[in-house]
């Protein structure tokens, strides 16, 4: 009898040992596994990070425009506009490649590029440019540069500046025998408005600097078409789809691909007239 009853207690104090036991080993690997994940986290959180980066590899090509009427400027409403922020724009809804484009000084846009990024631009097939960055396209447009006379005045070629008084805006540079000629007359002016608005009031016969511009600010100025002659073009330059060697092949062909489209289709040359294009009057 004394046996039955030790053995019914003992059973009893086994069981309850044996779930005190239970709930210290629960409670010991639980701690365990917490402080694995913890100690885990930066390693879970990095391979999130790749993840993430791996699914968004084509939406961290940075896009990138000149600060310049009437390439890329901010409006007297606040609003950015600009042909080639315009055109930009196309290429990258087209292509599906980049962040929204941004507006930059040319110097900082320069270095941005030549930073180890992902990076694009538009811009002018310049020796610089040439042994520094990736041609992808040219989009279909030349910038010209040179004299844009006043009607009347006639520029057949470069002999025929003699004698004329040319405003030339400070800071521009397009052709350097133009720029070291002292033999012509040439006015400074403080910027291309300046020199716009002197040939309004016929105090110059012609005006230097990259036509497109010229005409451009003519037209803000209520100048037309009739108002000028032929310009003298000393430049022409192609102006290209430029990125850094960092896209991948698929990005690339991709921006190439959208700027062919949009060359072929005529949309490219759509958006220059668009600004650039003097009325008739």
């Amino acid at each position: 009898m004394v046996k039955i009853i030790y053995w019914y207690f003992w059973s009893k104090l086994s069981s309850v040992f044996d779930k005190y036991i239970a709930k210290i080993l629960v409670r010991q690997m639980k701690t365990k596994l917490i402080s694995q994940l913890i100690s885990s986290l930066p390693i879970i959180w990095f391979l999130l990070i790749l993840s993430t980066n791996a699914n968004s590899s084509e939406d961290d090509v940075g896009l990138f425009v000149m600060e310049q009427v009437p390439y890329g400027f901010e409006n007297e409403e606040g609003k950015k506009t600009g042909i080639l922020l315009d055109v930009l724009n196309e290429i990258r809804d087209v292509s599906g490649i980049g962040l929204p484009v941004k507006i930059l000084p040319l110097k900082r846009l320069l270095l941005t590029l030549h930073r180890d990024m992902k990076s694009c631009t538009l811009v002018i097939d310049s020796p610089v440019i040439i042994d520094n960055f990736d041609l992808v396209e040219p989009i279909g447009y030349e910038l010209t540069a040179g004299i844009l006379p006043l009607a009347g005045v006639k520029l057949n070629d470069y002999s025929d500046l003699k004698g004329k008084l040319i405003a030339v805006p400070l800071g521009i540079q397009f052709d350097e025998k133009f720029h070291a000629d002292n033999s012509l007359n040439k006015l400074s002016t403080q910027q291309y408005i300046n020199a716009i608005k002197m040939m309004k009031a016929r105090y110059v016969d012609a005006v230097a600097g990259a036509i497109p511009i010229l005409k451009y600010i003519a037209l803000q100025e209520g100048l037309h078409d009739q108002f000028f002659n032929r310009p003298l073009i000393l430049v022409e330059k192609n102006m290209y789809l430029v990125c850094s060697f960092n896209l991948t092949t698929d990005e690339r062909i991709k921006l190439q691909q959208a700027v062919i489209g949009l060359r072929s289709s005529g949309k490219t040359q759509q958006i220059f007239d668009s600004y650039l294009s003097l009325p008739n009057k």
